[in-house]
């Protein structure tokens, strides 16, 4: 199967690394929440996005080995949500700059 390779490798993770990537993620988590919060950030740009994206993947690598199948759910959807989101920014972004040239 095609992720085979990556569900040995992050089976194998020794605990204390898996620990750490949630850990990891959680901090992103909350670092985007409190940027958002002091206004440092927009939770409408595509910074917003990425973190909550990155911040997701490392609470998956903790799920490995510690499985929860809502909290995978809930890091799945974060992480779908994040690339829709992120593409549609840049396709928007694109259609603004196509519409500037052509004026």
């Amino acid at each position: 199967m095609l992720f085979d390779p990556l569900i040995t490798f992050l089976l194998t993770l020794p605990p204390a690394v898996s620990t750490g990537c949630g850990v990891i993620g959680f901090c992103l988590y909350l670092t985007n929440y409190t940027l958002v919060t002091f206004r440092i950030i927009s939770s409408q740009g595509i910074t917003f996005f990425a973190l909550n994206i990155f911040g997701a993947m490392m609470v998956l690598v903790s799920l490995a080995q510690n499985f929860n199948l809502g909290a995978m759910l809930i890091q799945v959807f974060w992480i779908c949500l994040g690339f829709v989101a992120i593409a549609i920014r840049l396709r928007a972004k694109a259609l603004f700059a196509a519409d500037q040239i052509n004026l």
